[in-house]
């Protein structure tokens, strides 16, 4: 919706350009006694319009190799223009582009007329090749350039990059995603979308499975970007798993949780899914700074974000490790009955841990002269 909206934006600029605001190729100096010279100042001498049209039309048919030929094709683009024969003037355009590739003004002219014509495929093939005939037209620019034509090339440009960019967003592949948005970087170094296509990169390395793709653009993206929980998350994991920087890890779940919790559903995603979605980003978030904290020995951190974990850990083996750790936590925290509390209900869920469990109890309640039920 938006490209779309930016491209019409776009048209409707186009659209208030005057016809003749182009600026065309300036009337050479002919001979006025050659056959040639003769027709063109009959030509331009004559009053009636349709007469004019008619004598310049016949110019380039009988002197198709004249150095006026670009002059009459143009002067013959904006009168069929203003006479409305469309179809005549887009040709004199053609016409215009064969003696001179690089005639901008010309491509715009017939950019216009094609939307006059009100024909989607002319004209996205007259606003294409306007912007690629000013690629090439702006590296060197005509100082005598009209303000339309400049105007117009700014306008093809962007339309150009809009399209391109929107072809390769919509991609359905993420491959063809990932190659048609690395072609549009290339094309476009200083696009304005480069923030969103960091995201949809990330996301398309993602649906593909390469991991550490995925990882080095998630990195990238959250380096300036706090708005993408699952990239937060992905490269605070990748961090705990490999042990290093245990701040980060923290710094990372934190900015995924304060995420989660202000974000609202995405559009086109169920209230289930979403639901389902943040539960589990918060709680792999908070697995990550308990265990982080439980390892640094920050108990009231390890124990605020276990507490957080823990209803959501379905897996025994995780529970029981969360039940087991905020069990020493809350005993380092002198919470002897919560201490307790989860030591128990660890020694209930068969394992490695639940003998453990077991005797930690015994332990505590030793320590502490406590009677067991």
């Amino acid at each position: 919706m938006i490209l779309a909206s930016r491209l019409s934006a776009v048209l409707l600029t186009l659209s208030v350009l005057s016809p003749g605001g182009w600026a065309g190729p300036k009337k050479p100096s002919l001979d006025p006694n050659t056959p040639e010279g003769k027709l063109l100042e009959k030509a331009l001498a004559e009053t009636d319009f349709p007469k004019r049209l008619m004598l310049l039309e016949l110019f380039p048919e009988l002197f198709p190799y004249s150095p006026a030929a670009d002059y009459v094709w143009s002067e013959l683009q904006v009168g069929f223009q203003q006479a409305g024969t469309l179809e005549k003037a887009l040709n004199a355009g053609s016409m215009l582009l064969v003696i001179d590739p690089n005639n901008l003004a010309a491509a715009c002219s017939n950019w216009r007329i094609a939307a006059d014509l009100k024909s989607d495929q002319l004209t996205a093939v007259w606003r294409k090749q306007a912007g690629l005939i000013a690629e090439r037209a702006l590296k060197t620019p005509d100082p005598g350039m009209s303000k339309a034509t400049l105007e117009c090339a700014a306008n093809a440009r962007q339309a150009n990059e809009m399209e391109a960019y929107k072809t390769a967003v919509t991609a359905k592949n993420p491959a063809d995603r990932i190659r048609l948005l690395e072609e549009f970087v290339k094309s476009h170094p200083q696009t304005q979308h480069a923030g969103d296509i960091e995201i949809t990169l990330f996301l398309a390395y993602r649906e593909q499975g390469d991991t550490a793709k995925a990882l080095a653009a998630a990195e990238k993206l959250v380096a300036h970007n706090d708005t993408r929980e699952d990239a937060l998350l992905l490269v605070a994991e990748s961090y705990f798993k490999s042990g290093k920087d245990a701040d980060r890890v923290v710094s990372l779940a934190k900015k995924a949780i304060d995420r989660m919790n202000k974000a609202e559903k995405p559009e086109g995603m169920s209230a289930t899914d979403w639901s389902r979605n943040k539960t589990a980003g918060l709680t792999q978030a908070n697995y990550m700074i308990g265990s982080v904290s439980f390892t640094a020995e920050r108990w009231e951190a390890a124990d605020q974000a276990y507490r957080a974990a823990l209803p959501n850990l379905t897996d025994p083996r995780f529970r029981a490790e969360v039940l087991n750790s905020l069990g020493w936590a809350n005993y380092k925290l002198k919470n002897v009955a919560d201490a307790i509390k989860f030591y128990v209900e660890c020694t209930n869920i068969p394992g490695p841990l639940q003998q453990a469990a077991a005797k930690t109890v015994n332990m505590i309640t030793a320590e502490y002269r406590i009677k067991q039920r």
